[in-house]
């Protein structure tokens, strides 16, 4: 279901908030550019992108929302 839902959101502009421990919460801006079998790519920049794998929403380490 988790998978179903990035691939509709493929191509917009998406909101993510990361946890990375230890009271450490990034928030990015970004589109998602792939989704493949086990993950998918956010590309924040023209240089940089970011994967994380659908496990990741599914623990609420990241949180994606449509903008």
């Amino acid at each position: 279901m988790i998978r179903q839902k990035i691939d509709e959101m493929v191509g917009q502009d998406i909101k993510m908030q990361v946890c990375r421990g230890r009271k450490q919460v990034h928030n990015y801006r970004g589109v998602i550019e792939n989704a493949f079998s086990r993950v998918f790519v956010v590309r924040i920049n023209d240089t940089d992108a970011l994967t994380y794998s659908y496990s990741d929403i599914l623990c609420g380490e990241v949180q994606v929302d449509a903008m």
